[in-house]
C-alpha cells in the first residue's frame, strides 16, 4: 500500500511514510479546542484562562474543528517551515482524509470568516498550543516537498488514507495498549514519549490485534492447497485453474460453469495462485446471502489457513459463524469504554459497534467470508466506507452467484470492481452463466479502474488517456460454455477466453413438465411422497412458500415438511439449513431422505449442495430456473436414494421430470398473466416478458450444458423473440425500474475522482445495498426478568447470541408505521430503550421484542394507526398477523 500511495502522490516510499505518519499524528488536533476540552470541566478550570470561547457546543465536532484549524493556518500563512514547499491543495486532501477518522468526512469549514469560526471555538492559548504540536509533528515527520500536479493522485489516495485513519484511531484510542498518561508521563518531552512509549506500545498493539498479514507459503499443487480434492479426480474447471498463466498484475477472471461443477474450488485455486504471484496477500469471498457460508467452510475453507506460514495467527473470519479465527484481541475490545461525556461517537464506541457484527469483522481479516453487502458498501457514501475499502486492499475479491444480482446491486458491484482495480486488486467472479454484455461490462470496468490507478501515478503533464477509458476496452468473442475469461493490463484490448469440457455429471438432459394448476402440483407431490421420494418445491416468495408449506403440512404432517426461507432468525435458519443438508445433502442416505418434503425460496438455490429426487420450481427467469434445477438429481443414486460411488453408472432412480409451475404458457397472455399466478412473484421478477420468454423457451426438455448460454441469451436478448403487446408495458416498466435503480446506485456511490469528502453521507449506513427491500432487525424474547436475545439457549455458549438473533424484515411492512416504529407495550418499550442505550450496536437495527402467547407463536405489537403486529415461530418464521 505504501508504494502505491507514494506513486499516486509523486514521492518516494520513505517520504510517503513520513507524510502518512504526520497526517495521522495530527488527526485529533481539534481536541486542543475548549469546545472539546469542556467535556471535562475540571481540565478546563485548571488549564484554560477565562473567558472561554462562546460556541462550545454548537454541533461542530473535534474532527471538524481540526479541519477548520488547518484551513485557518493556511489562510493566515502560518504553516510550519517544513510544509512551505508542499502543494497546499494536496496536503488539504491528505489531512482531510485523516480528519475523517470517525468514518465519514469531517465538516467542511468553507472559505469565509475562518478566523471568526475558529475564534468562536478555540482561544488564542489553545490555538497556540495546537500550533506548537502541529509544528512538532511537521518537524519530526518532515517529508519534504509535495510536487505539484498530483491532485488527482491525492484524491485517489485519500480514500485509503481515510480507512487507515479509522483503523489507527480505533487501535490508538484503546486503553488496552494505550492507557491514559500518568502525571509523570505528561511531563516527558514529546520526542522521548514518541520513541520510548508510543512506538513500543504501537508495535505490541499491531502484533496482538492481528491486523498485520501473515506471509503465504509458496504454491505447490492443488492437492497440497486443498487436500480434500485428493479423493476424486479434479473437475475440468479445477484443472484449468491450476494450469493457465497468471501474470503478476491486477486482473479479472470470470468463471462460468454449471452448478455443482467445482467452481468454488477452482476459484480458490486461482486465488491462491494470484497470492503466490504477489498480486495479493489475502482474500475476501462475497456471497449473495448468509445461508451458504457454513457449508462452504465445511467443503473447502477449513484448509485455507494452511496456505500461510503460521496458520494459527492468520485472521480468518467466517461471518455469522462460531468458526471465527478472529482478529487477535480485537473482539474483546467491546468491553473497553473510553467514552467521554457528550462525545458519543468515540473511537472505541465505533469499534465496538463494528466488531459486534461478524459480517463487518470479516472485512478486516486476512481471509474473510461474508455477504456481498459489506463489500458493496465500500462504494457507497455510508459511515466506515473507507474502512471497508481498506479491508479489501491487497486481497483477491471473489464474488459468487454474480448472475443473481438485481440492477442496483450489479451497478454497485461494478463500482466496487473499479475501486478495487484502481488500487491494484484482482477480482474473480463466479456464475452459472452471464449474458455476454454483462461479462463485457465487468471486464471493461476492471480495465477502467486499472487505468485510473496508472494514470494517477503520473503527473498531470504526463497523463495520456488510454483506450480502455473511452468505453472501448477489452472485447469478448467466445460464446462457448463452460468458459473462463481473463483480462490483465498487459493484454490491452485482447481477452483470454478458455473453453473447457463440462464436468461429466453436468452433461445431462432434464425433462420438463409445465403445470399451470396448483391441484396438479399437489397431486404430484402426494404421489412422490407416498413413494418415499425426497421432494423440493422452490417458490418465488416467502409468502408463497409459507402458503404451500401450510397446505402440505396439513396433508402430510409437520414432521415430513420443512419450510426454509430467509425470514428466520439466524440461529433457526442455521438449524433448518443444517437439517436440510443432512436430509437431502450429498451424503444423505435412503433412510434420511425417505418422504422428506422441503418448501423453500431462493435461499436453496445459492451454493447449497442439495440433491432432490423430485422438484417443483415456480416459473422464474431462465438463469434463476437453471440455478434451481441444479439441485435436482445432483448426485448419482440408486433406486432407493443411496449415493452411488464416484465413477458409477448412470443414476438409478426412476425416470422423472422437473415440474415447472406457472401461468398457462399456451394461452394468449394479458397484462395480469404473471401477477394472477403470484402477485409477489410478479414484483420480484418484474420483467414479465423475460418470464414469458422463459416459459416458452424451456419447452419440454433442457439439454445441459449446451443450452445454458443459449437459454439465457434468448430470454434476455434485446432482439429476442417478439413479446405480446400486453406484456410490453410490464417489460418497459421493468427496464425503466432497472435504469432507475442503476442511476440510484450511481447517485449513492462515492466519486473517486473528487477525493474523500462531500456532505451527502449517512451516519448509520442506511443507504444500504438492497434499495430498502429489507431492514436489519434483531429478535428478543421477553422474559420475567427483562429481555434476552432470541438465540439464548439455542446455540453454543461461545457463540454470538446477538448476531444469531438477527433477521431481516421486509421494508414495506413498516411503510405505514412511525419511524422508528413504536412498541405498543410501554413497559417493554422502556426495556428496549434501556437495552439500546447499553448496546450501541442495536442503535440502527429494528428491535423486535417477542412475548409468547397462545398457539406457540411469539408476538410483538407496534403502536400507531397501522397497528402492525409481527409474529414468529421457529417453524414458520416471521410473519404479519392481524392486529
Amino acid at each position: 500500500m505504501l508504494r502505491r500511495l507514494a506513486c499516486w502522490l509523486g514521492i518516494d516510499a520513505d517520504a510517503a511514510l513520513k507524510l502518512l505518519t504526520f497526517a495521522l499524528a495530527v488527526h485529533d488536533i481539534g481536541k486542543f479546542s475548549e469546545a472539546f476540552q469542556s467535556r471535562q470541566p475540571e481540565i478546563v478550570r485548571r488549564c484554560f484562562a477565562e473567558p472561554l470561547p462562546q460556541r462550545l457546543d454548537d454541533g461542530l465536532r473535534h474532527d471538524g474543528i481540526g479541519r477548520l484549524f488547518f484551513a485557518w493556518l493556511v489562510s493566515e500563512g502560518r504553516l510550519p517551515g517544513e510544509l512551505k514547499g508542499a502543494d497546499v491543495d494536496v496536503l488539504a486532501v491528505i489531512l482531510g482524509a485523516s480528519f475523517g477518522h470517525h468514518g465519514k468526512p469531517a465538516a467542511d469549514p468553507g472559505t469565509g470568516a475562518l478566523h471568526t469560526q475558529l475564534n468562536d471555538r478555540m482561544s488564542h492559548r489553545s490555538r497556540e498550543a495546537a500550533f506548537e504540536f502541529f509544528g512538532w509533528c511537521a518537524s519530526t515527520f518532515a517529508f519534504g516537498r509535495l510536487p505539484v500536479g498530483h491532485d488527482e493522485g491525492a484524491n485517489l489516495a485519500s480514500w485509503w488514507i481515510a480507512g487507515l485513519a479509522v483503523l489507527a484511531d480505533w487501535i490508538g484510542s484503546n486503553t488496552t495498549w494505550f492507557p491514559y498518561a500518568t502525571e509523570d508521563m505528561r511531563q516527558l518531552p514529546l520526542d522521548h514519549y514518541w520513541q520510548e512509549h508510543a512506538l513500543v506500545r504501537a508495535r505490541k498493539a499491531l502484533t496482538e490485534t492481528g491486523v498485520l498479514r501473515v506471509p503465504p507459503k509458496p504454491y505447490l499443487d492443488v492437492v497440497t492447497l486443498l487436500p480434500r480434492l485428493s479423493a476424486f479426480p479434479l473437475r475440468p474447471a479445477q484443472v484449468l485453474a491450476s494450469e493457465i498463466a497468471l501474470p503478476p498484475e491486477p486482473q479479472i477472471l470470470v468463471l462460468e460453469d454449471a452448478t455443482g461443477s467445482g467452481k468454488t474450488e477452482a476459484a480458490l485455486i486461482l486465488a491462491a495462485r494470484l497470492i503466490d504471484a504477489g498480486c495479493a496477500d489475502g482474500m475476501f469471498i462475497g456471497l449473495p446471502t448468509q445461508a451458504t457460508a457454513d457449508q462452504i467452510y465445511e467443503r473447502v475453507l477449513a484448509d485455507i489457513p494452511g496456505w500461510f506460514h503460521d496458520p494459527s495467527i492468520v485472521s480468518f473470519v467466517l461471518a455469522h459463524s462460531a468458526r471465527d479465527q478472529t482478529l487477535g484481541l480485537l473482539r474483546r475490545l467491546a468491553a473497553v469504554d473510553d467514552q467521554l461525556r457528550d462525545e458519543a461517537d468515540t473511537a472505541t464506541l465505533g469499534m465496538t459497534e463494528w466488531l459486534a457484527q461478524g459480517n463487518k469483522r470479516a472485512l478486516l481479516a486476512q481471509i474473510g467470508v461474508g455477504t456481498i453487502d459489506q463489500i458493496l458498501m465500500s462504494a457507497l457514501r455510508v459511515k466506515h466506507q473507507s474502512l471497508r475499502l481498506l479491508g479489501l486492499f491487497g486481497k483477491v475479491l471473489l464474488v459468487d452467484e454474480v448472475h443473481s444480482f438485481d440492477p442496483y446491486l450489479r451497478k454497485l458491484l461494478l463500482t466496487t470492481v473499479e475501486l478495487h482495480a484502481a488500487a491494484g486488486g484482482s477480482t474473480i467472479l463466479l456464475s452459472a452463466t452471464l449474458p455476454c454484455d454483462l461479462r463485457v461490462q465487468f471486464l471493461r470496468t476492471h480495465a477502467r479502474g486499472v487505468e485510473r490507478g496508472l494514470r494517477c501515478s503520473r503527473p498531470a503533464s504526463a497523463r495520456v488517456r488510454r483506450p480502455v477509458d473511452s468505453g472501448e476496452g477489452p472485447r469478448v468473442e467466445s460464446t462457448s460454455y463452460p468458459l473462463l475469461t481473463q483480462w490483465a493490463p498487459s493484454m490491452q484490448r485482447s481477452v483470454a477466453e478458455f473453453a473447457f469440457p463440462a464436468a461429466a455429471h453436468s452433461v445431462r438432459s432434464i425433462p420438463v413438465d409445465y403445470v399451470a394448476r396448483l391441484e396438479e402440483v399437489l397431486a404430484r407431490i402426494s404421489l412422490w411422497h407416498e413413494r418415499g421420494d425426497a421432494v423440493v418445491w422452490v417458490r418465488n416468495t416467502v409468502g408463497d412458500a409459507i402458503a404451500a408449506w401450510s397446505l402440505l403440512a396439513q396433508c402430510f404432517g409437520d414432521a415430513a415438511c420443512t419450510l426454509f426461507h430467509s425470514r428466520f432468525a439466524a440461529v433457526d435458519r442455521r438449524r433448518i439449513q443444517d437439517g436440510v443438508l443432512r436430509g437431502l445433502g450429498r451424503d444423505s442416505d435412503a433412510g434420511m431422505r425417505r418422504g422428506r418434503i422441503v418448501v423453500a425460496t431462493q435461499v436453496l438455490q445459492e451454493s447449497l449442495d442439495i440433491d432432490a429426487d423430485q422438484m417443483v420450481c415456480d416459473l422464474c427467469p431462465a438463469d434463476v430456473l437453471l440455478q434451481r434445477m441444479g439441485r435436482w438429481r445432483r448426485h448419482p443414486r440408486d433406486d432407493s436414494g443411496n449415493r452411488l460411488p464416484a465413477g458409477a453408472a448412470a443414476d438409478g432412480r426412476a425416470p422423472s421430470a422437473v415440474v415447472v409451475f406457472g401461468p398457462d404458457r399456451d394461452a394468449v397472455p394479458d397484462s395480469a398473466w404473471y401477477s394472477r399466478f403470484s402477485r409477489g412473484g410478479a414484483h420480484v421478477y418484474a420483467a414479465h416478458g423475460v418470464v414469458h420468454r422463459t416459459a416458452l423457451a424451456i419447452g419440454n426438455r433442457i439439454d445441459l450444458p449446451a443450452q445454458f448460454r443459449t437459454l439465457v441469451e434468448t430470454v434476455y436478448a434485446k432482439d429476442g423473440p417478439e413479446l405480446p403487446e400486453c406484456l410490453r408495458t410490464a417489460e418497459d416498466r421493468a427496464l425503466g425500474t432497472a435504469s432507475a435503480q442503476s442511476a440510484h446506485a450511481d447517485n449513492n456511490a462515492i466519486d473517486l475522482g473528487k477525493g474523500y469528502g462531500g456532505d451527502r453521507w449517512t451516519a448509520d449506513e442506511r443507504i444500504g445495498t438492497r434499495l430498502g427491500d429489507s431492514i436489519e432487525a434483531v429478535l428478543l424474547r421477553v422474559t420475567e426478568s427483562g429481555l434476552e436475545p432470541w438465540a439464548c439457549g439455542r446455540c453454543d455458549p461461545d457463540e454470538d447470541v446477538w448476531e444469531l438473533s438477527a433477521i431481516r424484515v421486509p421494508g414495506f411492512w413498516l411503510a405505514s408505521s412511525e419511524s422508528p416504529p413504536v412498541i405498543g407495550d410501554a413497559r417493554i418499550a422502556a426495556l428496549v430503550e434501556s437495552l439500546t442505550q447499553a448496546r450501541p450496536a442495536l442503535r440502527h437495527r429494528l428491535v423486535i421484542p417477542l412475548s409468547t402467547g397462545e398457539g406457540g407463536a411469539a408476538t410483538c405489537e407496534f403502536a400507531g394507526s397501522s397497528r402492525l403486529r409481527l409474529s414468529y415461530c421457529d417453524r414458520r418464521g416471521l410473519f404479519r398477523s392481524p392486529g
